[in-house]
């Protein structure tokens, strides 16, 4: 388990280096809020429609991202 929170929180700390800094995702990210709030700041923000589907969103960021 804290293998995959140690993973979720490196893909966090990257997808932040992607985003505007204007974005609620990207403030929630700033604040330290818990993932939940994260994933519901980026449902808000348009970027996904569920909260399993934002870790998706987040891995396939990162992949077009590297």
């Amino acid at each position: 388990m804290t293998r995959i929170v140690s993973h979720f929180e490196e893909v966090i700390t990257q997808l932040r280096r992607m985003l505007p800094k204007n974005t609620a995702t990207a403030q929630a990210i700033n604040q330290h809020d818990v993932s939940e709030r994260i994933a519901m700041a980026a449902i808000d923000y348009g970027y996904v429609e569920t909260a399993d589907a934002f870790v998706r969103y987040v891995e396939a960021r990162l992949r077009r991202g590297a």
